[in-house]
């Protein structure tokens, strides 16, 4: 059961929903996205763990999973079958498989065109394996040259930042993309959750919610999980008998 919010936490909730009329509607991800990043054989059990509760609330197809095509340049996604065999099985049961980055080493996306055009291709061919042709792609810890940007828009994949998404056609638009659950301690998960909740209800854009393996599996971390999948599954029924009345 949640605590009451002190007048503290309501200011700084109402303070975090003040200007959110300029984040874009993205139409493909609709009001709601799942951003869950870092999927790699690395952290199978936490992937494991975040997608049954995504299953939980019916939010597959709402959920792209950004994957690390050879993790460390230690791990080969393609040698792992277990890994492969559970990529698959998220897939056909409506997850988005979409691109990392390739070893995830440092700002390796921070180059020039010819290193950004190499990864790219050595990341295309690692999702072939699963048939897969990626529509988005996530550059490890958003550090992107501009030279990298336009050989990935140029493969016609649209880029999401922190901030703002770009488009292959060139344009670029704000974008509400935030993390909630970064190794979230217990005292402030009541105020993340408060804050969350208030943005969705008053954005007017996409919300966009990242997640992170190992980073949200801690006990305040997926109770979050949990409870705002909880909400916002209550919030898109509300919103879906609303929209179909005579």
């Amino acid at each position: 059961m949640k605590k009451p919010l002190t007048f503290a936490v309501l200011f700084l909730v109402l303070l975090s929903s003040s200007s959110l009329s300029s984040p874009a509607y993205v139409p493909a991800f609709g009001h709601f996205a799942i951003l869950l990043h870092d999927v790699s054989p690395a952290y199978m059990p936490q992937l494991k763990a975040i997608t049954a509760v995504i299953d939980e609330y019916g939010l597959q197809n709402r959920t792209y999973l950004f994957v690390i095509p050879d993790h460390g340049g230690k791990m080969p996604m393609w040698k792992y079958r277990a890994f492969m065999e559970f990529l698959v099985r998220l897939r056909n049961e409506g997850y988005h498989i979409e691109l990392h980055g390739y070893t995830h080493i440092g700002d390796e996306f921070d180059c020039n065109a010819s290193t950004a055009g190499k990864k790219l291709e050595l990341g295309l061919k690692a999702l072939s394996y699963l048939n897969v042709t990626p529509e988005y792609f996530i550059a490890p810890r958003y550090a992107l040259s501009t030279a990298a940007l336009e050989v990935l828009l140029r493969h016609n994949i649209t880029v999401i930042g922190k901030d703002f998404i770009y488009f292959p056609n060139g344009t670029v638009e704000p974008i509400y993309n935030h993390e909630y659950t970064w190794y979230l301690p217990s005292f402030i998960l009541f105020y993340q959750l408060a804050s969350a909740e208030s943005v969705y209800e008053n954005i007017n854009g996409t919300f966009f919610l990242s997640v992170h393996p190992r980073a949200v599996n801690n006990r305040a971390g997926m109770e979050f999980l949990r409870e705002f999948l909880e909400f916002v599954k209550k919030e898109r029924t509300h919103s879906s008998l609303l929209t179909d009345q005579p």
